[in-house]
């Protein structure tokens, strides 16, 4: 005797009804970020934008990333407008430290099923924060899958679209020695080193309190978007290269835009490290060279920039510090002083 038949998608698993459901309340967000570049294409195969015609010999600049395991955070704590914000931030910042527009942001959800406040909540977020950046969110796409995905979580990713001048991409053989690094506070791990950082709810509750905030506070502290101080600083002549700390901290983002005649030296007294990061190394016993090698440790961004442009940077960008300068190429591409 043959067993019954799967009669219909939704006993697999996969409830196509549900997924529109999930959809519907969606196009009010997407339409909330449209800008005069867009073309309204909701629902169409393949979003449309049209390229900002004030930057001259235009250059696509595109980039893709998630918000890690941070996003185990938003899912337990039922705060996936905050993971939807912290997605759209850090592909802003990964194009816009390149000199870059931002103008389309594209998003990708996958779950083993789709419940729709939470879907509509995490777009909301992604949606304030393009609003915030004027940038379109011009398509997305959402995937049930029940076999990949346990039950009640998701994953979801972001590409973010720019437009920059190809004569003004950032050139990293402009950087020379006795320049200056230029710090933009972080507001914590922002997305990166989670796999770690989430082990601090072993050893402590979650609303046991760091130093102004709880620790759920602190840990899911928002990714800062540094796209305003970004488009500053490459306005002022002299400004050579931006860095984007994420994964690998300090060290390992800022080598990947120095050339090799020169090595970055960053006193790392220079600035106050979020308390979040005092927590972790205390209570999960980690060393400071690991704690520098996982986390942004307080900085979000580095600008490097001529010692006058530098002057005029400190001057002008809001909580911006002096955290290094440049020396004739050492052992490494960047050091560390004091050595974490």
């Amino acid at each position: 005797m043959q067993d019954t038949p799967i009669s219909s998608y939704a006993e697999a698993g996969v409830d196509l009804d549900l997924a529109q459901r999930a959809k519907a309340g969606l196009s009010s967000a997407v339409a909330s970020t449209a800008t005069p570049l867009t073309l309204d294409a909701f629902g169409a195969f393949g979003g449309v934008i049209r390229l900002p015609a004030d930057i001259p010999d235009p250059a696509i600049v595109a980039s893709i990333d998630g918000v890690g395991t941070k996003l185990h955070l938003a899912i337990e704590m039922d705060r996936a407008a905050d993971a939807g914000r912290d997605l759209v931030n850090h592909c802003l910042n990964d194009v816009a430290v390149q000199n870059a527009r931002p103008i389309a942001f594209l998003d990708y959800v996958a779950a083993d099923r789709l419940d729709p406040e939470v879907l509509t909540s995490l777009v909301q977020g992604m949606a304030s924060a393009c609003r915030d950046a004027g940038v379109s969110i011009v398509g997305g796409e959402t995937a049930l899958m029940p076999d990949t995905y346990a039950p009640g979580r998701y994953d979801a990713v972001g590409a973010v679209i720019g437009v920059a001048s190809a004569a003004h991409l950032p050139d990293p053989t402009t950087v020379s020695v006795g320049d200056v690094c230029i710090g933009l506070p972080s507001s914590g791990p922002h997305t990166n080193g989670y796999s770690l950082a989430r082990e601090l709810l072993t050893v402590h509750d979650r609303e046991t309190p760091i130093g102004d905030q709880t620790i759920e506070d602190a840990l899911l502290a928002p990714h800062r978007s540094y796209l305003a101080e970004f488009s500053a600083a490459f306005a002022v002549p002299g400004t050579r290269v931006a860095a984007h700390i994420t994964g690998g901290g300090i060290a390992e983002n800022l080598e990947r835009v120095l050339p090799h005649s020169v090595t970055a030296l960053i006193d790392t007294t220079s600035w106050p490290q979020p308390p979040i990061f005092e927590a972790i190394a205390d209570g999960l016993d980690v060393s400071p060279a690991e704690m520098f090698r996982v986390f942004n440790m307080g900085v979000g961004a580095i600008l490097v920039a001529s010692p006058d442009a530098a002057a005029r940077l400190l001057d002008e960008l809001p909580h911006a510090l002096r955290v290094g300068t440049m020396a004739a190429r050492r052992q490494s591409p960047v050091e560390l002083t004091p050595t974490p």
